[in-house]
């Protein structure tokens, strides 16, 4: 266990947040060498931008195990003490990235050089806290199929089956404008985009499955009144009071727990509801979708028999309360079983003067270690 915490210790003082003068470069080169002379697999490099690389570390190209995790962090925060002079206290280790994910990544590392294996693998990736550029790289990557990738990202020793998708659009709503002393000759669109919302959260409902967690729609901006064209020609939107309002326009994020809801399921059926609603919806722009991921409670007997043979306690996550994780994008292009678990606490990730608890390294390394053993010994 002191080589996880040494080699912890020499990550978080190397800077990898992302910004003009700084990226996870020197992470990367860290681990290369690390593999290179430490371990007997070999490594592949897959540029993703300038002086921004993954690292996929296998000998085998369709292992039985891979272990997955990102080399980037947050920014640093102002509030935070010496973020990259690694500090221990008792049963805590201090750092920025401490958590998410040094921590995983060390103990990706030490398994590493301690488990020869051709059934094992490792993947990380750069860019995770930003925009997925080095998971959607991963995605080109061809000719390796995990059979089943464990994110080591902090889960408080939980096992996390599954993720919510995300997906940010806009749209408008047309209705109709009178004199508001005639208003119920006309069509109020703001009072019918926040209806159309709520009915469309009924719809998203009835998709929920068991154990796949529950789709949630926010409605973030709504911006409405009555459409008019300027002096320049170009729309514009007037409040004046006395008009009801023809248009409005939305900005809505959605947490897809249902590989169902694509694009188009959102789309037809919000003009399915604005039919009966009598308004009429248009201008459709999706800024991104992120679909969702579940591997099913019964498919991870061995993943729960790994923790009770390490005397732990089998816990599950709540995917309702969990973030969308990048490693969904691995699973759905190479088709694996996944499961996000790692060490905590997970409520210091992104938080001022951030840390790890040594105690949750060791039951992670410990679990992760038998479980590897036993599938592929």
């Amino acid at each position: 266990m002191d080589e996880t915490i040494n080699i912890l210790k020499e990550l978080i003082k190397i800077p990898s947040f992302v910004d003009k003068n700084s990226n996870e470069n020197k992470v990367s080169d860290y681990i290369i060498k690390f593999i290179k002379n430490k371990t007997k697999y070999k490594y592949y490099i897959q540029q993703v931008e300038k002086g921004r690389k993954n690292i996929l570390v296998f000998n085998k190209p369709n292992p039985k195990i891979a272990l997955f995790g990102h080399m980037d962090t947050v920014l640093p925060k102002a509030e935070t003490n010496e973020p990259f002079n690694p500090k221990i206290d008792k049963n805590k280790i201090y750092g920025l990235g401490a958590v998410d994910m040094k921590g995983g990544l060390a103990i990706m590392l030490d398994l590493a050089q301690s488990i020869d294996n051709d059934n094992l693998a490792f993947v990380f990736s750069v860019d995770e806290e930003y925009e997925f550029k080095g998971a959607q790289k991963l995605k080109e990557f061809k000719n390796f199929n995990p059979h089943f990738i464990i994110n080591v990202e902090p889960t408080d020793n939980k096992i996390l089956n599954g993720c919510r998708g995300i997906t940010e659009f806009s749209f408008a709503v047309h209705g109709k404008s009178v004199h508001t002393g005639r208003k119920k000759f006309g069509i109020n669109a703001i009072e019918k985009s926040v209806q159309l919302v709520k009915i469309f959260q009924k719809e998203l409902t009835k998709t929920d499955v068991v154990d796949s967690g529950k789709t949630t729609i926010n409605l973030a901006y709504l911006h409405g009144g009555t459409l008019k064209m300027s002096n320049s020609k170009k729309t514009e939107i007037s409040g004046l009071g006395m008009v009801v309002p023809n248009y409005a326009k939305l900005n809505c994020e959605i947490r897809v727990a249902n590989s169902k809801i694509t694009q188009k399921f959102v789309q037809d059926k919000l003009q399915e509801i604005a039919k009966k609603l009598k308004v009429k919806v248009d201008d459709f722009y999706f800024k991104f979708y992120l679909g969702s991921m579940i591997t099913p409670k019964s498919e991870l007997q061995k993943f729960e028999k790994a923790i009770k043979d390490s005397n732990g306690k089998v816990q599950y996550a709540d995917i309702n309360v969990s973030g969308y994780y990048e490693v969904q994008l691995l699973q759905e292009k190479w088709n694996s079983k996944s499961v996000i678990f790692g060490p905590g606490p997970i409520s210091l990730s992104h938080s001022v003067n951030e840390y790890i608890t040594i105690s949750s390294i060791k039951k992670t390394k410990k679990i992760l270690t038998r479980l590897i053993n036993n599938d592929i010994s």
